[in-house]
Formats: C-alpha cells, structure tokens, sequence
C-alpha cells in the first residue's frame, strides 16, 4: 500500500486497485467512498465552570501537586499528566484558589476532562 494527498494505491492477493483523492466542503473522497475528518484532539466544550483545568489530551495522572483550598499563583504546577510518554505539566493560569480536585494519581483521563478549578482571585 501507498498513500499520498491525491491517490491511495492498495494491492491485495496480486490485485492492484488505485483510488484518487478529493477534498471538498469539509470532507474527503476516497473512490466512491465520502469520510468526514474527526479532529484527533477535540476542543474541549465550552460547559465548565470558569476556571477549569482541562486535560489537553487522554493521559495518566502523575502527580497532584496541590489540594482543596490551597492557594496558587499564575503558572504554578497544579498536576502532571503523562500522554505520549511524556510529563506535562498542568499549570494555574491565573491567581487563586483551588475550589476542588477531580483527580488523583493513577487516573486515566479523557481529552477536555475537568482536573481541577481554580476560583481567580488573591493567592
């Protein structure tokens, strides 16, 4: 099999069969066939409360540096996430307070799941 942007050539028992490719409004031709592209990381829904932290993609919880009630500044380190065998640090984006804690270490989380809020405010 070979794959470029316009043609897809797939060979199966000796049989060679050729498919081009088309992109139009939004979606993608194969042969006969019509895909709609899903995006891989999906935005995370606009339907939380203000101040959440949301898991930027699926990953295991690593750490949680802070807990309920505990002050933190802009960029401090509220968790750690590992995706893609990589630590990310998932850090306050503003001063505040942390109103709860949705995780613990060991959890498996979902792309746009809630970590943790942060209620802006003095630290």
């Amino acid at each position: 099999m070979s794959a470029g942007p316009y043609r897809v050539v797939m060979e199966t028992d000796g049989l060679r069969q050729t498919f081009e490719i088309a992109h139009y409004e939004g979606r993608v031709y194969v042969g006969d066939t019509r895909l709609t592209p899903l995006p891989r990381l999906p935005e995370p829904a606009e339907e939380h409360a203000p101040g959440s932290l949301l898991a930027p993609m699926p990953g295991s919880v690593l750490r949680v540096e802070v807990e309920q009630g505990a002050a933190v500044s802009k960029g401090q380190v509220v968790l750690v996430l590992e995706a893609m065998k990589m630590e990310h640090q998932i850090a306050a984006p503003a001063a505040g307070v942390v109103s709860a804690v949705m995780v613990e270490k060991g959890y498996q989380v979902e792309a746009g799941a809630v970590l943790a809020i942060i209620e802006e405010g003095e630290a």
